[in-house]
């Protein structure tokens, strides 16, 4: 199946891993799809819509010192799947965010997460091993 990926190459060279020992992996299920499991350019906006929103939850959250809670490290969409990944300081930080956000309201598409405690960044390295080179239009 093909993959369309976003990766954030600044995290390659991320001297501080150990302050962002977890890794969440986000899911959202695309309903409207084209060749190969891909979504159909509406319903990729939609997702985009989607993604963002949790995106910022995410990212907003703020450790007891006022720091950034979490890194986004990848946006995918294959298999009829959209996946934002990313690198988490405090867990219970990004679960109440991600709760608050699926009890919130109805969602128009399904999704749910998983979150790993992942010090070495293991997970991160499997999607940095895709494609360690690329840059602007060979990427």
């Amino acid at each position: 199946m093909p993959e369309v990926i976003v990766v954030n190459d600044a995290l390659l060279a991320f001297p501080h891993a150990e302050i962002f020992p977890w890794y969440l992996r986000i899911t959202l299920e695309a309903h409207n799809l084209i060749e190969n499991g891909m979504p159909s350019g509406s319903e990729s906006k939609l997702l985009f819509e989607i993604g963002d929103e949790i995106e910022a939850a995410v990212l907003s959250g703020r450790t007891d010192h006022g720091g950034v809670n979490a890194l986004f490290l990848a946006r995918s969409t294959w298999n009829e799947l959209r996946e934002l990944r990313f690198q988490v300081h405090n867990p219970e930080i990004a679960h109440v965010a991600l709760q608050e956000l699926l009890n919130g309201r109805d969602w128009e598409r399904p999704w749910d997460y998983e979150m790993f405690s992942d010090p070495k960044w293991e997970r991160a390295g499997y999607v940095f091993q895709l494609f360690p080179l690329a840059r602007g239009r060979d990427a």
